[in-house]
Protein backbone atom coordinates (compact mmCIF):
# COMPACT_ATOMS: atom_id res chain seq x y z
CA UNK A 1 0.00 0.00 0.00
CA UNK A 2 1.50 3.82 -0.95
CA UNK A 3 0.18 6.89 1.39
CA UNK A 4 0.23 9.89 -1.09
CA UNK A 5 0.15 13.38 0.81
CA UNK A 6 -1.33 16.13 -0.53
CA UNK A 7 -2.45 19.90 0.31
CA UNK A 8 -5.77 20.87 -0.55
CA UNK A 9 -6.61 24.09 -2.03
CA UNK A 10 -10.20 23.57 -2.66
CA UNK A 11 -11.67 25.49 0.31
CA UNK A 12 -10.40 27.87 2.86
CA UNK A 13 -9.74 24.65 5.55
CA UNK A 14 -6.48 24.38 3.56
CA UNK A 15 -6.58 20.55 4.63
CA UNK A 16 -3.05 18.17 4.50
CA UNK A 17 -4.41 14.95 3.26
CA UNK A 18 -3.20 11.32 2.98
CA UNK A 19 -4.40 9.10 0.45
CA UNK A 20 -4.00 5.50 0.81
CA UNK A 21 -3.16 3.47 -2.68
CA UNK A 22 -3.21 0.25 -3.68
CA UNK A 23 -2.96 -1.79 -7.18
CA UNK A 24 -3.97 1.82 -9.02
CA UNK A 25 -6.81 2.12 -6.64
CA UNK A 26 -7.60 5.06 -4.26
CA UNK A 27 -9.02 2.86 -0.84
CA UNK A 28 -9.26 6.22 1.72
CA UNK A 29 -8.56 9.65 1.86
CA UNK A 30 -7.69 10.83 5.49
CA UNK A 31 -7.61 14.56 6.58
CA UNK A 32 -10.41 15.92 4.60
CA UNK A 33 -12.71 18.09 6.51
CA UNK A 34 -15.05 18.33 3.96
CA UNK A 35 -16.02 16.57 1.08
CA UNK A 36 -14.69 18.79 -1.23
CA UNK A 37 -11.04 17.32 0.12
CA UNK A 38 -12.46 13.97 -0.05
CA UNK A 39 -13.29 14.53 -4.10
CA UNK A 40 -9.71 16.68 -5.02
CA UNK A 41 -8.09 14.00 -3.51
CA UNK A 42 -9.47 10.72 -5.23
CA UNK A 43 -8.92 13.31 -8.51
CA UNK A 44 -5.65 14.13 -7.93
CA UNK A 45 -4.27 10.87 -7.68
CA UNK A 46 -5.92 9.45 -10.60
CA UNK A 47 -4.68 12.08 -12.70
CA UNK A 48 -1.25 11.49 -11.24
CA UNK A 49 -1.69 8.05 -12.09
CA UNK A 50 -2.57 8.65 -15.61
CA UNK A 51 0.62 10.99 -16.31
CA UNK A 52 2.85 8.00 -14.67
CA UNK A 53 1.65 5.49 -17.76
Amino acid sequence: MEIVKLSCGVCENQCELEVQVEEDEVLDVMGNRCLKGFSYAQRAVYEQMEGNE
